[in-house]
């Protein structure tokens, strides 16, 4: 079963989507790839096999380098932890959680993880609409439109969350600035 066509529950969508609505201020958590794949995902089998497999080649090799005291057995380890972390690196955004903080004067957001972009902070007055694309039933870009410029959002990808990740967007934007706009892009 495809983890992006399969129907979500609740629960799932809660573990998924974390928000906190608060007076003076508002966050909504959204998990990373990582954490929402199921538990017994092939996806995360596969990877923690490839993860393990790496590691041992690379302790292998390097217990090879030490014991027959080799340059090249030592110049193979380096390139084989090199394209393991080089591989880890590429990787890294299945490990991402993306936060977005609103409160009475900006909204920022953040992805919280190794390796990550830096926070990006917009002043709340300084926002003029939320659009939005939607292809096949999909959402396909999310983006919060500025005085500066574009600023596009991240997603998940999966139907039901996004519909639900979207909505409550809107709806603390629209708490926290009731003129911000919202429209929905056609495809180009």
């Amino acid at each position: 079963m495809n983890a992006s066509t399969s129907q979500a529950s609740l629960a799932d969508l809660a573990r998924w989507l974390r928000v906190e609505e608060g007076e003076g201020s508002d966050r909504i958590e959204l998990a990373s790839a990582w954490q929402r794949l199921p538990q017994g995902s092939s996806d995360r089998l596969v990877a923690r096999l490839g993860a393990g497999l790496a590691a041992v080649v690379v302790v292998l090799l390097l217990l090879q380098a030490l014991l027959t005291r080799s340059g090249i057995a030592l110049a193979l380890a380096v390139l084989a932890l090199g394209l393991a972390l080089a591989a880890l690196w590429h990787l890294r955004g299945w490990f991402w959680r993306t936060v977005v903080d609103l409160d009475d004067a900006a909204i920022s957001l953040a992805v919280r993880g190794w390796g990550g972009p830096g926070p990006v902070a917009l002043a709340l007055a300084d926002i003029e609409r939320l659009s939005y694309r939607m292809g096949d039933g999909r959402l396909t870009a999310l983006t919060l439109e500025h005085r500066g410029g574009r600023l596009p959002l991240p997603f998940s990808g999966r139907r039901e969350l996004d519909k639900l990740y979207f909505n409550l967007l809107r709806h603390l934007l629209q708490k926290r600035r009731p003129e911000i706009g919202f429209i929905q892009e056609n495809e180009a």
